[in-house]
Order: structure tokens, then sequence, then C-alpha cells
């Protein structure tokens, strides 16, 4: 084989695992597709076994850990690159006791994809509001507060998420005073309430 064809076809497995490093294994054909394979090149990957098939368009590296988050992983992918956000961000930051009965993530484009038990936020996302866990991305403990207080869940609700989020440093109180601030009018009374009830 030529040397640049070797080259390419370790390039292009090098860009997946990548991928894929960063989403629990797994992947999209659209993504696979933008690193260069082609149908062919897929079918055979699925043959071989290198690969497995998960849902449509969606497959795996094989074999890859399995971890507790890996479903979360999956439905982020499979909603091209949708943000953990919510309830979901809260309940995987510790904070509260919100036990969401849906996987909540927000996306910035519409979402064509249809998933069970999972609600879909809109809002366009940027690089400071979300941090990556290693398999997905979440937004901060700052913006899940400021979605929360955005959100339909009750003042009591907030004002728990809010007293965790001080009480074990993962936001501090003049960092929340300032992220509300410029936020709607619902956002920053919400979240004064929530501060004053840890005054």
């Amino acid at each position: 084989m030529d040397d640049g064809v070797v080259r390419r076809h370790e390039e292009r497995e090098r860009g997946l695992f990548e991928c894929a490093l960063e989403q629990a294994g797994y992947f999209t054909a659209g993504q696979a597709r933008t690193l260069g394979f082609s149908p062919g090149e897929i079918g055979r990957a699925l043959g071989a076994g290198a690969w497995e098939r998960v849902d449509r368009d969606l497959f795996r590296l094989s074999p890859w850990p399995h971890t507790d988050l890996e479903d979360v992983a999956r439905r982020c992918v499979q909603l091209q690159g949708a943000v953990v956000s919510h309830q979901s961000a809260a309940e995987l930051y510790g904070l509260g006791h919100l036990h969401p009965q849906f996987l909540h993530v927000t996306a910035g484009a519409p979402v064509h994809v249809r998933t069970d038990r999972v609600a879909v936020h809109r809002a366009d996302l940027g690089p400071a509001d979300c941090e990556h866990t290693g398999a997905f991305l979440i937004t901060t403990p700052l913006r899940t507060v400021l979605d929360l207080a955005e959100s339909g869940v009750s003042q009591w609700v907030l004002d728990e998420v809010v007293g965790d989020a001080l009480a074990i440093g993962r936001l501090d109180r003049p960092a929340l005073e300032a992220g509300a601030a410029g936020q709607s009018v619902r956002v920053e009374r919400r979240v004064g309430r929530a501060l004053s009830s840890w005054a």
C-alpha cells in the first residue's frame, strides 16, 4: 500500500479515536464521513468488528469501556452535540434533590432526532457556559443555576440548588451575583431570593 494512503488512513483512525474519546466511544456516521471514511470503509469496519452499530447513524468503537454515564453520552451524540443542562446538570453536580425523570439537554440548533425521555431546551451556549466531563458537555454550575432560575422549578428548589452550590464550593456569592446581573428580571429576582435565603 502506498505510504501516503497508509498515512491518510492512520490520520483518519487517529481523528476518529480522538472524536470518540470525548464521547464515551460513540460517534455518528456524519462524523466518520467528515473525517474521510467512505461508506465502504464504514461497512468494512463494522464487518471486522472494529465498530459497533448502536443505532441507524450511531456507532461505537469496539471494545470501549462501559461507564455509568455512557447512556447520557450516547444521547448527547445522537442529539448532535447537545449539552447536559438544567435539572440533569444540577443532579450530576450534586446540587439539590431534583431527581429529573427526563434527561435535560440544551441544543443550539433544532434537533430532528427523536429520542424518549429527553427534554431539549433551545439556547446558544458559549464555551464559558460549558465544561467537558470527558464523555459529554455539561453546563457550568453558574449556567445551570441561571437556567433553572429562568425555568419553571419552584423557588424552594432553586434555593436548595444555590445553597448546595455555595456550601460545596461549586459557586461563590460574588460570581453568582455577577452572573445573574444583566439576565432577565425573573432570573435576577429569583437568584437574589435564593441568595438572601442563605445570607
